[in-house]
């Protein structure tokens, strides 16, 4: 207690100290072909029932109506080897021929555990494998079946997240964690060289658990050689969860969805990864709740592709398409969806869109040649203002602008001369007028033609 001052005397505010970052070039990868959806299996489901075939279909449709090309989506472990040794393959080999004829590439997950891989007693498929090697054999064998249709690969999702997703654990188990990656990476690179394998994306920030830059660190320092020998890292970038503040909030907990990406770039430095190789975004999204409307779920939405693009990812997936019935144990996870929920997509009813589906549309309609080259300076304008450049294949130039500051006055912003096509977020014309564009939280785009 002796360190504790007392309360007469004035002890100066001292700035706490930041963490390593190490900033990465912008992604060179067009906004269209940067972003594609996390879908969980409500989304894309297996099956041959009417309803399973109907909202495959729908999901891929919706997707590339979208202008994207990019899933993810797991391959659970239980489902392709329900007992030792025994594989069957027959649910995901349709849906994956199915993404292959949509013209949709699969980030695919190698999910989980498997009850007869634990000997813990009322082990469910979230328990970690009592021996990794099982868990690297059905790696092998899943890559070996699927190699001509997918390419990339991602190790678990968010294993630091224990009390969900590695049990019997509530944080995980970083050791063990890194143990299962190396051994799944090497297996599955056996079974195909071309494969892509990726250390499977943590939760960012440390909210009962340990964060996932902390966590991936621990991994790495239990097995030196994984870093180096990963083809490719994934992370989750979410905001505090249930995410409710925007993408470039900061402070109280919150770090922004650029300084998530430097502070994570600067542990896989040190630790021995290719910053050359890809970072990837595998999820990140916010649910329609009382405090994050349709309307600022779509602006953080598309804020987040523009700061993706930004940060320098090679990919980003949004969480998710569609609603689910809201009766699920974690509620908020019902809500990700751009679409409202649909008890049955099998019919001539499409689901209905939210205000971010019909926003991200129009991003993709205005900005889906175009990838991002820098966040350029306005002189004199509030520090919340973000206007970023970007360019397409011919050269043409775009600018994308907005205030981060939802509830901050509209700022009047002069787009660059040579932009003749103003569009709003919904990807409304606007008129240019003589004294620039008033800039919110809802993105405004300028095209020089």
């Amino acid at each position: 207690m002796g360190d504790i001052p007392s309360p007469d005397i004035a002890t100066p505010d001292i700035p706490p100290e930041l963490p390593p970052r190490r900033s990465l070039p912008p992604s060179t990868r067009a906004l269209s072909d940067l972003v594609g959806f996390s879908l969980p299996g409500r989304d894309l489901p297996v099956g041959a029932s009417p309803s399973a075939r109907g909202r495959r279909a729908w999901a891929l449709r919706t997707l590339r109506s979208l202008g994207l090309h990019r899933v993810r989506r797991e391959i659970f472990w239980r489902d392709v080897e329900p007992t030792a040794g025994a594989f069957s393959w027959g649910a995901y080999d349709a849906l994956l021929d199915e993404c292959r004829a949509a013209g949709v590439d699969v980030l695919a997950v190698l999910a989980y555990g498997n009850r007869w891989a634990s000997a813990a007693p009322g082990a469910t498929d979230y328990y970690a494998p009592d021996d990794p090697r099982t868990f690297a054999r059905y790696a092998a064998a899943t890559v070996a079946r699927y190699h001509d249709r997918v390419r990339d690969w991602e190790v678990w999702n968010e294993p630091n997240a224990g009390f969900r997703f590695w049990l019997p654990t509530v944080r995980g188990d970083p050791p063990a964690f890194g143990r299962l990656v190396s051994l799944a990476r090497e297996s599955a690179v056996a079974a195909d060289p071309m494969a892509r394998v990726a250390f499977g994306g943590t939760v960012f920030l440390p909210q009962l658990i340990t964060g996932g830059v902390e966590f991936s660190r621990r991994a790495f320092e239990a097995t030196p050689s994984l870093a180096p020998s990963l083809a490719a890292f994934a992370m989750h970038a979410y905001t505090l969860y249930p995410p409710r503040v925007s993408p470039e909030a900061e402070g109280n907990g919150e770090v922004s969805h650029v300084h998530k990406v430097e502070e994570m770039a600067a542990m896989l430095e040190a630790s021995g990864y290719d910053l050359a190789r890809p970072i990837w975004i595998t999820e990140t999204g916010w649910p329609v709740t009382a405090e994050v409307p349709e309307e600022r779920q779509a602006r953080y939405l598309v804020r987040a592709v523009l700061l993706s693009a930004l940060a320098g990812v090679d990919g980003v997936w949004l969480y998710e398409l569609g609603d689910g019935n809201g009766r699920g144990e974690l509620v908020p996870e019902d809500l990700f969806g751009i679409y409202r929920y649909d008890p049955d997509t099998a019919d001539e009813v499409d689901p209905a869109p939210k205000r971010s589906a019909d926003a991200l549309r129009a991003l993709f309609a205005s900005l889906g040649a175009f990838h991002v080259t820098s966040r350029e300076p306005v002189a004199g304008a509030p520090g919340d203002v973000h206007v970023l450049a970007l360019r397409d294949a011919s050269g043409r130039r775009a600018w994308a602008a907005w205030r981060a500051n939802d509830g901050a006055e509209p700022w009047r912003w002069t787009p660059p001369a040579e932009a003749t096509e103003l569009v709003d977020m919904m990807g409304q014309d606007i008129e240019r007028g003589t004294t620039g564009v008033l800039l919110g939280g809802a993105p405004v785009y300028a095209l020089a033609r």
